[in-house]
């Protein structure tokens, strides 16, 4: 039996093209667009877990949007008017060998998070997936804000050595 989270998966992976175009309209770099894609449906993914997406690119649409208000208002050379533009219907299915390997990714990610600890998972998900403060995480967690601080940016290398990337 498919999970609800592998569904959304797989719907999120048809249309990994879609969403990659979507922020590449809303941001300069190419590179920014992927991380910001990738950090979206990540979120989505950790979400699924907790609740039904009946649509899951609308979802990771707004994932996104907030995503980039959040960097926005860190970077000042990002226009929050360029936010609000109106979305466009963009034609760009993935083709099958890209979906497989979006699929393959989200696995990667998945078995990622599976294997850290239940802390750091739970700091993981509050911060990324809930947006919640790392005051208000160290509040209901009972630990510093530095130890909040540790546990989520070795969450961060844990998905990025997940995905291939750097450390």
């Amino acid at each position: 039996m498919v999970s609800h989270e592998q569904e959304v998966g797989r719907a999120l992976a048809t249309h990994s093209r879609t969403l990659l175009a979507y922020v590449r309209r809303r941001v300069s770099s190419g590179a920014d667009a992927e991380d910001v894609a990738q950090e979206a449906v990540m979120r989505v993914l950790a979400r699924a877990r907790e609740t039904l997406i009946l649509d899951p690119m609308s979802y990771v649409r707004r994932a996104a949007r907030n995503i980039l208000t959040d960097r926005a208002r860190r970077d000042e050379s990002l226009g929050l008017d360029d936010l609000d533009e109106a979305e466009l219907p963009v034609d760009s299915a993935a083709t099958p060998f890209q979906a497989l390997e979006m699929s393959q990714r989200l696995e990667s990610y998945r078995r990622a998070l599976e294997e850290m600890s239940p802390l750091r998972r739970e700091v993981f998900l509050r911060r990324r997936a809930d947006e919640q403060s790392y005051d208000s995480i160290a509040r209901d967690l009972r630990i510093s804000v530095a130890a909040v601080q540790k546990h989520y940016s070795r969450a961060a290398r844990d998905l990025r050595k997940a995905a291939g990337g750097d450390q």
